[in-house]
């Protein structure tokens, strides 16, 4: 691969940034720079390397720096990580996330990719198969203690890890903690509900005595009728039930159903959430709230930015958004002007099915991004070494806090962030300021830790509340979401699947606007079978059933 590409050489090893470390910083109050633990060797120990020369790699991946960094590898944290292991990388970012397909079309491979391997064509097993990545059985069997480690440690993950042959392919991103998976959720104007006397509500029903009450008695004060009791956004992809834009479909969960195909807790088998009639008591209720005005008329036009401007505007009494972008950005600007103005979290809704069901798919996806070394990789031991170290916990600490004394600090045991990260003295928000030492927000391959998070995501109280709450919910209902399918299955699934998902939200969209009556629900349920909806079903029940005898 052409190593002058577009980045500078950073000396160190690679890092991402999309998830947190979970209980291997540790909480000690042993900094990165102490001694660590005995299994925290360089990664050029006893691998032919005589120190004389540095390992060099080249690693590609998004820099989730960007506006604070040419490349990540000036962050402090991995500037340390070089002299500890040995390894210089020069660090490959590309302009566009785009640009992945075309380098892989090429040929010219770097030694590492760390990607999100599901938007990858066929993900980990067509990069396996086509002999772009190497497989690691051997090796992480013979230097890679730490990661061996972390997956003894977290056996529920290891399933994630591994194709359905065995074959190991590429180190994860490992992420336990669901406080750390709960990005977003239903949340309500905190002050609101105080003015009105009432508590977050728990069930369907408390929340349609809430979101009357939003409605009918003028919480904003201003004895105008112009409360909006619920607002969302249209996704970025154009869909209003998809991404973030998402806040309707959720509530289906309280009928024991999800949108998409979800696991039947009675059964155990893999159900497809439209076909089922919960699914359509689910619609007549929001057509019901739709009706009432409890839902806000523009929210098929309404994007990201209008919702917050209706928000900070003191017109909407509750959304759901990101624990960050939409509660945290929202309650910081939304109290300029207007002091009392307070969001919170709140779990999801007990409706008939008698339980308060998690909807996000993240929330049993323990794995995240992964990093694959290529068939172009000339030191994959060195490689291995290298990466096993950022989960060893010395590695693990400077990829989440950075360098002690530098940006953090160690106080009754326990780490914390300095003020030169938290109060930034040139206006740089926390997650600004820590991008030179570390990455506690995003990930990387290593497990993600949920205190660093904590103290750099969630800095308000109601945020870290919130965390709780939208990590609580029963999460039976959820299924893993990056299954590994066969070349076949793959193309029959995205030809099926795209066109039934386009017609699915537009005629949700219907039912609930009261466009298309739902007197023709069972219509639009032999559409989606004539469509092929049972044939995708039992594809990603083969799958789920190969995943689930994985050991």
């Amino acid at each position: 691969m052409n190593r002058k590409m577009k980045t500078v050489q950073g000396a160190m090893s690679a890092v991402l940034f999309a998830s947190l470390l979970a209980g291997c910083g540790g909480s000690n109050g042993g900094g990165a720079n102490s001694s660590g633990n005995g299994d925290s060797k360089p990664a050029n120990a006893d691998s032919g390397n005589t120190g004389k020369e540095n390992v060099k790699i080249t690693w590609y991946q998004t820099n989730f720096a960007g506006a604070e960094l040419k490349t990540m590898g000036e962050a402090r944290g991995f500037q340390e990580i070089a002299k500890k292991t040995g390894v210089d990388v020069e660090w490959l970012h590309p302009a566009t996330n785009d640009q992945v397909n075309i380098m892989l079309a090429s040929g010219e491979f770097p030694d590492v990719l760390f990607w999100s391997l599901s938007s990858i064509p066929r993900g980990l097993r067509g990069l396996v198969d086509d002999g772009i990545a190497i497989k690691l059985n051997d090796l992480i069997d013979e230097y890679a203690p730490n990661y061996k480690k972390q997956l003894e440690k977290y056996p529920e993950i290891k399933k994630y890890t591994m194709l359905d042959d065995g074959t190991i392919g590429a180190f994860y991103q490992l992420d336990p903690d669901p406080r750390r998976l709960s990005y977003n959720g239903f949340m309500l104007r905190k002050d609101w509900l105080d003015k009105l006397g009432l508590q977050p509500p728990t069930t369907i029903d408390e929340w349609y005595t809430v979101l009357k009450a939003f409605k009918e008695k003028d919480p904003n004060g201003n004895g105008k009728a112009d409360e909006i009791p619920y607002i969302l956004a249209k996704a970025p992809g154009g869909s209003p039930l998809g991404g973030e834009a998402q806040g309707l479909t959720e509530f289906a969960a309280a009928w024991g159903v999800l949108d998409g195909f979800y696991n039947d807790p009675a059964t155990g088998k893999l159900q497809y959430g439209a076909l089922q009639p919960q699914f359509k008591d689910f619609l007549t209720t929001m057509n019901q709230w739709y009706k009432e005005g409890l839902i806000d008329s523009e929210y098929a036009s309404t994007d990201g930015k209008g919702r917050d401007t209706k928000l900070q505007s003191n017109l909407g009494g509750a959304t759901f958004g990101y624990i960050g972008s939409g509660m945290g950005n929202n309650i910081k600007a939304a109290r300029v002007s207007n002091p009392e103005f307070s969001l919170i979290g709140v779990a999801p809704p007990v409706g008939p099915a008698g339980k308060p069901y998690s909807f996000p798919p993240e929330m049993l996806q323990k794995t995240g991004w992964a990093a694959i070394i290529t068939k172009n990789n000339k030191n994959p031991i060195e490689t291995v070494k290298m990466i096993d170290y950022f989960y060893s916990e010395e590695g693990q600490t400077y990829l989440n806090w950075g360098v002690e004394g530098e940006s953090y600090e160690v106080v009754d045991g326990q780490k914390r962030f300095l003020p030169e990260i938290t109060d930034n003295k040139e206006g740089k928000s926390p997650s600004q300021a820590i991008a030179h030492y570390a990455f506690p927000i995003n990930g990387f391959t290593k497990v993600m830790d949920f205190e660093p998070f904590k103290q750099i995501n969630l800095s308000l109280p109601e945020q870290q509340e919130t965390a709780e709450k939208w990590a609580s919910g029963d999460t039976s209902l959820n299924t893993p979401t990056d299954l590994s399918y066969t070349t076949e299955e793959a193309s029959q699934l995205m030809a099926i699947m795209n066109d039934i998902n386009t017609y699915k939200n537009e005629m949700i969209l219907k039912f609930i606007m009261g466009v298309e009556p739902l007197s023709k629900y069972d219509d639009f349920t032999k559409r989606l079978s004539d469509m092929g909806i049972e044939k995708a079903q039992k594809i990603y029940q083969d799958a789920l059933d190969r995943f689930n005898s994985r050991s």
